[in-house]
């Protein structure tokens, strides 16, 4: 199961804090669920990319959206 982080009430810069701190608990190429508000959606998903990891998914989800984050590392 892919854990879910939820940061839609938290406002720049502590929504790309509490990402990484969501990552720092998932092993090297691990997945993790992030559910945000549109207007961080763009600069957490730019600074997840400058740091070497992946969004392989975005989707709505009501009022919010939903990104599915691969953390840098070897793939198996």
């Amino acid at each position: 199961m892919i854990p879910t982080l939820d940061i839609t009430k938290d406002v720049c810069p502590m929504t790309f804090v509490k990402v990484k701190m969501g990552l720092a608990k998932i092993p090297p190429a691990g997945k993790l669920n992030v559910l945000l508000a549109e207007d961080a959606l763009k600069n957490v998903i730019s600074s997840l990319k400058q740091e070497g990891h992946r969004v392989s998914g975005v989707s709505r989800q009501e009022s919010a959206f939903l990104i599915v984050v691969e953390k840098e590392g070897e793939r198996p």
